[in-house]
C-alpha cells in the first residue's frame, strides 16, 4: 500500500494522524485497551465490598464492622460446624427414615439489631440456653424447612408448604421437640471442646418478640444448610460473642510470649531508675493539722500563738508530691533544721 500523501493535509488532521499513530503503537505493545476488561467506571465506584472474592487471599477488614475473633477461635468453630453436619446428617437420616444431608456453609458476624431486621415474619427462631455458655443463643431454622420435619413427623408426605403461616399450638410443641434434637446434636459436636448443657426455652413466630440479647451484641453466626430429598433449607445457629467468655481460653487458648529476655529486662529497670533518681519532685513535712474558720485565718499577726492538736514529740508526717509517705522526728543537722525518717505510711 502507498503511503499517504500528507502534503495536502491541515495541522489539525495532522495530530490527528498522530495521535492515531500512537495509540496503534501503545496497542500493539499492550494489546487493545478494551480487550478482556470492560471495565465500567460507575460500576467499579459503586461496588459493594462485600461482592469481592478474597479466596487464597487476605482477609478484607472494615472498621466499621472489626473482626472480634481470632484465626484460631474461627477454625475451632468451623470445626464444631463440621462436626454438627456429620452427627446431624446421620441422626436426622435415622429419625426422618429418608435421605438427609446437613452442610455446614460456613460462619459470619453481625449484630442482633441487624440480624433481627434480617428475619422474615413469620419464621421459626427458638430461645435457647447453653451452659456454661453466658446468655441467650438462637437456633433458627428455615420455616418452610420446619414444616417438612413437621409433615415427616407427624407421617405425612414431605412435600413444600403453599402458604407459611405461625405454628398451631400442636405444631408448636412438635416443633419445639425438634429444636431439643438440634440441641442435643449440637451438644454432641461440642463434646470434644466443652461439655455443654443445653436447654429449650421459648420459640418464636413473630421476629419483634425476641428479647434476651442486646440490640448492638455482635453475634457469631454458624450457617448450615440442610437437604431433605429434593428440598433444601437453611438453618442457623446463633451465639453472642459475650456468650464464649466462661470458655474462651478454650476456643481460643492465648500463648504467654515472652518478647524480652532477662539481660533487656534488666536494662529496662535501670533506665527507669536513673530516670527516676533525675526527676525532681516536691517534699513538705507537716507540724501539725487544726480545723479552723477563715475569719480567724484573717485576724492572725505577727507573734500569735497557734494551738496544735498534738505534743512536741509527736511524729512529723512527711509528703511527698502531696501524698503522706513516711512518718518522721524532728531534728537539726549543724544549723538546719532536718527530719528523720523511721517509718513508712504507705507501701507506696
Amino acid at each position: 500500500m502507498a503511503p499517504e500523501d500528507t502534503d495536502n493535509l491541515g495541522t489539525d488532521a495532522l495530530d490527528d494522524l498522530d495521535l492515531d499513530a500512537a495509540i496503534g503503537a501503545a496497542e500493539g505493545l499492550a494489546g487493545q485497551v478494551d480487550d478482556g476488561m470492560d471495565v465500567d467506571l460507575d460500576s467499579v465506584l459503586n461496588a459493594d465490598s462485600g461482592d469481592e472474592s478474597m479466596e487464597g487471599g487476605p482477609r478484607r477488614y472494615d472498621f466499621n464492622r472489626p473482626h472480634n475473633i481470632s484465626r484460631t477461635f474461627e477454625h475451632s468453630l468451623q470445626a464444631i460446624g463440621e462436626n454438627f453436619a456429620k452427627i446431624g446428617s446421620i441422626d436426622f437420616t435415622s429419625l426422618l427414615r429418608m435421605s438427609t444431608n446437613v452442610e455446614f456453609t460456613g460462619l459470619s458476624q453481625s449484630t442482633f439489631s441487624e440480624y433481627q431486621a434480617d428475619l422474615p415474619n413469620p419464621t421459626c427462631v427458638s430461645l435457647v440456653k447453653m451452659s456454661p455458655l453466658k446468655g441467650n443463643c438462637l437456633i433458627n431454622i428455615d420455616l418452610g424447612l420446619s414444616y417438612i420435619f413437621l409433615k415427616k413427623l407427624m407421617g405425612g408426605f414431605p412435600d413444600a408448604e403453599d402458604t407459611l403461616r405461625e405454628f398451631t399450638e400442636i405444631e408448636r410443641g412438635i416443633n419445639a421437640g425438634l429444636v431439643k434434637r438440634f440441641l442435643e446434636i449440637f451438644r454432641k459436636s461440642m463434646a470434644k471442646k466443652v461439655e455443654v448443657e443445653p436447654d429449650f426455652v421459648s420459640l418464636e413466630n413473630n421476629p419483634t418478640y425476641l428479647s434476651g440479647i442486646a440490640e448492638g451484641e455482635m453475634l457469631i453466626v454458624l450457617k448450615f444448610l440442610v437437604k431433605l430429598d429434593t428440598i433444601e433449607g437453611p438453618v442457623e445457629m446463633v451465639f453472642p460473642l459475650p456468650a464464649f467468655g466462661p470458655v474462651r481460653d478454650i476456643f481460643d487458648p492465648q500463648e504467654v510470649v515472652d518478647l524480652r529476655n532477662k539481660q533487656e529486662l534488666r536494662e529496662d529497670r535501670r533506665r527507669v531508675m536513673e530516670m527516676v533518681q533525675g526527676t525532681e519532685c516536691d517534699i513538705m513535712v507537716q507540724l501539725a493539722e487544726i480545723d479552723t474558720t477563715f475569719e480567724a485565718i484573717m485576724n492572725l499577726a505577727v507573734g500569735d500563738m497557734v494551738n496544735l492538736p498534738q505534743g512536741v514529740d509527736a511524729p512529723l508526717k512527711v509528703h511527698i508530691e502531696g501524698q503522706a509517705a513516711w512518718l518522721g522526728e524532728a531534728g537539726r543537722i549543724g544549723q538546719n533544721r532536718a527530719v528523720k525518717l523511721h517509718s513508712k505510711c504507705n507501701k507506696e
